[in-house]
């Protein structure tokens, strides 16, 4: 196979129903949940393809795409604006996980190679699943090139053990249900309790805006508490990790505030809940749990509580409040079919901000995820995991969480 396929003219040499057999699939493909939420995606590779089956490569160039597809001007700057790039880049993301999904291993791949703009088309049959390019020279032998299923089949087998890329990670299948779920997921983010000045000009001077150099007491009667305005750093840090995810996989999303979720929207879509303390949904749903958070407040101390070993103590930040100076933080990390809701939850939440920011680089990390993975039953995608992370917190920034204990159920 040609990985700089030559630009020839009409493919005159792939069977009319070779055409309607990719464009079949193209169909299917772009009406996926990985597709169907990126219309920049779904245009670009429609295009493409297209353009390919038509014979039209010499149009397949990153600034005419720009201009065709995305609506740039004719002298836009490629640099500065890499949105054809980027799209592509995100299409071999996409195409690759849709590929790796039971059931689409036989299916007719469209394949867009690194570096080009040109897509590739490999059928099911024929020896070694032969890569069918129009224009190319695999293209033209095409009817001269056959072979069995049964050799088709192993060939395939071959490639995905062979080839990372086209297996299933352990980091996918923990998030295969809510990825499966109809709907949108909804991420729902801890809302910490804040206050402000009434007066904007104090306000500013206490932020160093203001001419003052000085700013008078703050009295009870000057402050205006603020129930849901503000996002912690730490749990604004795992909203981006695990929005990123869904990006990646293509899974669309709504991002709300604790405060503004109600019961009924947890009822009607998957959902993630980021925080705890901060985060009433989350204290609601882990609380019956095997572990889950506790506050004693008359004693300044915050825990993870484990049910089964209700004598272990270690898990616990004493003098925490209100500054955090702490040299660790505790997470926990859950995915569980909550009963209430019949719908898929994963919590990622810290006792403070720290833990959280760490729990959500943990849920998007494969290679976090897999140490957790080996401490599994073998038939754990099927079950309800929960892990206890310990987070090592150096100059008020969150370290690499480790893994403290893990319970599937």
């Amino acid at each position: 196979m040609s990985r700089k396929p030559s630009v020839l003219g009409p493919p005159t040499h792939m069977p009319p129903e070779k055409v309607e057999e990719v464009r079949t699939v193209l169909e299917q493909v772009l009406d996926s949940h990985l597709f169907r939420g990126s219309r920049r995606c779904q245009t670009l590779l429609r295009q493409i393809t297209e353009q390919t089956l038509a014979g039209e490569t010499s149009s397949l160039k990153e600034r005419t795409l720009g201009v065709e597809v995305f609506g740039r001007l004719p002298d836009y700057d490629t640099a500065q604006d890499p949105v054809v790039r980027a799209s592509a880049a995100e299409i071999r993301k996409k195409l690759a996980q849709y590929y790796q999904e039971p059931g689409h291993e036989t299916e007719t791949r469209i394949e867009l190679l690194s570096g080009s703009y040109i897509a590739e088309f490999h059928f099911s049959e024929g020896a070694a699943a032969a890569a069918l390019q129009p224009g190319t020279r695999s293209g033209r032998r095409y009817g001269a090139v056959a072979g069995s299923a049964a050799a088709v089949a192993v060939v395939i087998l071959v490639l995905v053990l062979a080839l990372p890329g086209w297996r299933r990670s352990d980091l996918d299948r923990l998030w295969e249900p809510v990825l499966k779920a109809p709907g949108a997921a909804l991420i729902c983010v801890g809302q910490p309790v804040a206050y402000n000045l009434k007066s904007a000009q104090a306000q500013d001077a206490i932020q160093g805006f203001g001419t003052q150099s000085e700013h008078a007491p703050i009295r009870e009667q000057d402050l205006l508490i603020l129930w849901d305005r503000y996002v912690a750093l730490g749990d604004a840090v795992c909203l981006v990790h695990l929005t990123s995810l869904f990006e990646r996989y293509g899974k669309a999303y709504r991002i709300r505030g604790e405060r503004s979720t109600s019961f009924a929207d947890l009822r009607d879509t998957p959902a993630v809940l980021i925080a705890a303390f901060d985060n009433p949904w989350t204290l609601r749903t882990a609380g019956q749990l095997r572990f889950t958070f506790v506050k004693d407040s008359a004693h300044d101390t915050d825990m993870v509580h484990d049910r089964q070993h209700p004598e272990n103590k270690e898990w616990k930040l004493t003098g925490a409040w209100p500054n955090w100076d702490i040299p660790n933080d505790y997470a926990i990390v859950s995915r569980l079919l909550d009963t209430t809701t019949d719908r898929p939850v994963v919590i990622a939440a810290g006792i403070t901000q720290y833990g959280t920011m760490a729990a959500g680089e943990f849920l998007s990390s494969p290679e976090y995820f897999a140490e957790a993975v080996r401490q599994f039953p073998r038939d754990w995608q099927k079950k309800n995991p929960q892990i206890v992370l310990r987070v090592p917190v150096v100059h008020r920034t969150s370290g690499r969480p480790r893994i403290l204990a893990t319970y599937v159920w």
